[in-house]
């Protein structure tokens, strides 16, 4: 079985973490569409482009960043910086937009008015047919309010109502439609940031070239193989409170007069040795 290193699965992950988002944001232009909400359809596609568009964008920078390092040319590119920036408006604006589509409900009514009443204007049939089917409602606020089918000579206003045997307005139901379509836009966006700051800082992800403004400091592991100072270390055994040049002198200096006292102590011969040999020559 093929083994595939830490940046492959990274990629691979995020490539089906992107896919999600964006048929997520599909879902949502299909959804506003089919219930003509009042949601700009520029928004839409613009929030089902985001997160292809920051995938393709970020994976070049990052491939192109490990080519100059590659040739020892360790380097914060500009570029990274001005892209991350870049998105991070465009990230910025579309949930700013979508969040206006999510509360407060009361000020959802007027848009949703406004749109029922162009599409009763330009006799827009199908599309109001549509949004009554789907929720099984008659007319905007109430079931005589602008209704499908439209009042003619032979069709009264309650004409939805009585045909349908339908007793509640359109509404509501269309409103929480469209809160939820706003929701699933609003979260796109922030997603997508999300996973570039997880991306930063998932564990492993070797980027030196990074802003030390959104670069962790590096794995312990180069440290740790390095041999540590004897100063150092004795600092950290003893914890001592005094400078560790000077704690280390002094222990050298203790260390010192041992091995003298222990070495003249060696060399000196006993009291009792001494007597002995004095007694030895005597005899001689």
């Amino acid at each position: 079985m093929a083994k595939f290193n830490r940046r492959q699965l990274i990629t691979g992950f995020s490539a089906l973490y992107l896919a999600a988002l964006t048929a997520i944001a599909a879902y949502a232009l299909h959804q506003t569409n089919f219930y003509s909400l009042p949601i700009p359809n520029v928004l839409s596609a613009l929030t089902v482009a985001l997160p292809p568009l920051a995938g393709i964008a970020l994976e070049s920078i990052i491939s192109f960043q490990h080519q100059l390092v590659s040739k020892g040319k360790l380097q914060t590119s500009k570029v990274f910086q001005a892209v991350n920036v870049t998105f991070l408006i465009y990230e910025t604006v579309l949930a700013t937009l979508a969040g206006t589509h999510i509360a407060p409900l009361g000020g959802l009514w007027c848009p949703l008015h406004d749109k029922w009443q162009e599409m009763r204007t330009s006799r827009d049939a199908k599309s109001i047919q549509r949004i009554q089917d789907a929720f099984n409602c008659c007319g905007f606020n109430g079931p005589k309010d602008m209704a499908w089918p439209f009042p003619d000579k032979k069709h009264g206003a309650d004409t939805c109502m009585v045909r349908f045997e339908r007793d509640i307005g359109c509404l509501e139901p269309w409103r929480t439609t469209e809160r939820k379509i706003a929701i699933m836009l609003l979260i796109v966006p922030v997603a997508v940031f999300l996973w570039k700051v997880a991306l930063f800082l998932a564990p492993g992800f070797d980027a030196p070239w990074l802003p030390s403004a959104i670069r962790l400091p590096n794995d312990n592991t180069e440290e740790e193989t390095r041999p540590r100072p004897a100063i150092t270390y004795h600092d950290l055994e003893d914890n001592a409170d005094e400078d560790s040049l000077r704690g280390e002198v002094n222990r050298l200096n203790k260390d010192s007069n041992l091995a003298t006292h222990v070495e003249g102590g060696r060399i000196r011969p006993s009291p009792l040795i001494q007597e002995t040999e004095n007694n030895m020559w005597s005899r001689d």
